[in-house]
């Protein structure tokens, strides 16, 4: 007789179920009747099985864990018998479609949905977020960030003539470097100009030596020099007739400025509220490795001075320039792992973007090429080519969604690479902001890690009517 084996094939992902003949399995026996027929019936629950898991594979397990809707959009899953899609809390609108279901919007807010076997049985969760559209103005724009307090940062040295008509260098005689951040002088904890005017003022005319300590390159140190008697209004150059009873006021022959995180690059900004994000990672305090105090913080206008190229193992950057009140462009509000967001008084301009963009959702990003916009000379925003080589759709928000390539021969001829200073640079897909740029591959300059946009959005707080005028009183530039 013949018997019916069955043989499962792939093929093109599909599963065909074969049947092929055999001769002289064994001998007609009707006694084994019973027996074939429960024989069949395992085989063919077991080829049901089969068929179940492989449709779970090739579409439950596709289906993400979380996905974003637009309000006022639809979005269709792909999804087949035996499985259904069931929702446990009302917001959208379910309309089975050919081959799958097709979510509608109703509301803003989140929706949990169940896929289940036979609409019977659950066997995956997934949540549905309804959210605004929102169109933002992307970045690229260079810009310095002033912090409060944590002490003052040394930005140059200068000669002064003193009382006895010579030239001193006593800061830079002293071992005070630029980039140095004084923290205390005497054990007075330093934040502002009139504090150092005040306290260097003190130890000149009592002829001691001052006792400065400062912060260099995440290392506390002490160093002690006497600051330089000159003539009230005579600070530099050449020496002067008429000092005879001019008042005498010490100094350091230093210029400081107020403590500053150094440059970044401004991500986007929304035209209505004004809200904004840039540098696409939390600022931290080098000395404790904890995320600085923002509040009253500052943003200002900063300008592009060179390249410092780097090589491997050791970044390169952007050596920068800012300072002074007409500057600053906005406040630091919220210090994030996704950069900094604050309010914008003075909206900046990039050249390429005449109207706002759409932000790209995490599912509409996708591998291929898009363009990185940032500044490399003065105040310049340029367009550059590059790859994403990988999106990483998590389901909570994550800084490390993307990962880029430079392509672009002439970012990589000025940079080579992703340098200090370009974090924050807006990356642009499709017409749609699809992410930030915000840290670099030590072992290779070239590639570096983005967040995806559509969480930076979510940390925007576009609605919040909080607004704070910017106190520019004691950001300036200050020579001392």
């Amino acid at each position: 007789m013949k018997s019916s084996l069955l043989t499962l094939v792939p093929r093109d992902s599909f599963i065909f179920i074969c049947v092929r003949g055999k001769q002289g399995l064994e001998r007609h026996n009707p006694n084994n009747n019973g027996l074939n027929r429960g024989g069949q019936y395992v085989t063919r629950f077991i080829v049901f099985l089969l068929v179940c898991f492989a449709t779970y594979f090739l579409t439950v397990s596709e289906i993400p864990d979380r996905i974003t809707l637009i309000e006022g959009n639809t979005k269709k899953i792909r999804l087949g018998m035996p499985f259904d899609l069931r929702q446990t809390t009302s917001g959208l609108e379910l309309l089975h479609d050919n081959g799958g279901v097709l979510l509608t919007s109703l509301a803003q807010g989140e929706t949990n949905l169940e896929v289940r076997l036979w609409n019977l049985i659950p066997i995956k969760r997934l949540v549905v977020s309804v959210v605004p559209e929102i169109q933002v103005f992307p970045g690229g724009q260079s810009i310095g960030v002033l912090l409060p307090s944590g002490g003052v940062v040394v930005i140059g040295h200068y000669p002064i003539i003193g009382a006895d008509g010579r030239s001193y260098y006593p800061a830079r005689d002293g071992d005070i470097r630029i980039g140095d951040v004084i923290l205390q002088i005497d054990g007075n904890p330093i934040s502002s100009k009139s504090q150092i005017e005040e306290i260097v003022e003190d130890i000149g005319r009592s002829g001691r030596q001052a006792e400065i300590n400062i912060l260099r390159n995440s290392r506390r140190i002490t160093v002690r020099l006497k600051p330089i008697a000159v003539y009230n209004g005579t600070q530099s150059g050449k020496n002067r007739a008429g000092f005879n009873g001019k008042r005498i006021r010490y100094n350091l022959g230093i210029w400081v400025r107020e403590n500053a995180a150094g440059v970044g690059t401004l991500s986007f900004y929304h035209p209505d509220s004004g809200i904004y994000c840039a540098l696409g990672h939390v600022i931290t305090d080098v000395s404790t490795n904890k995320d600085k105090d923002v509040a009253s913080g500052m943003i200002v206008n900063a300008q592009i001075l060179g390249i410092h190229q780097g090589s491997r193992g050791q970044p390169g950057e952007k050596i920068g320039s800012f300072g002074g009140e007409e500057d600053i462009i906005g406040t630091i509000d919220h210090n994030t792992k996704f950069g900094i967001f604050g309010r914008l008084n003075i909206m900046p301009v990039n050249p390429y973007f005449t109207e706002p963009i759409q932000v790209a959702l995490s599912d509409e990003v996708v591998v291929g090429p898009a363009h990185l916009y940032t500044v490399l000379e003065k105040d310049k925003i340029e367009q550059f080519n590059i790859e994403i080589q990988r999106v990483t759709r998590h389901t909570t928000p994550q800084i490390k969604g993307l990962v880029i390539r430079i392509t672009d021969p002439r970012l990589l001829s000025a940079t080579g690479g992703i340098v200090q200073g370009m974090s924050g640079s807006p990356i642009i897909q499709n017409g749609k902001l699809a992410g930030v740029l915000t840290h670099v591959f030590v072992s290779d300059q070239t590639r570096g890690y983005g967040v995806l946009a559509e969480w930076l959005i979510r940390n925007a707080e576009f609605s919040s009517p909080r607004q704070r005028s910017p106190n520019i009183s004691s950001l300036s530039a200050l020579s001392l």
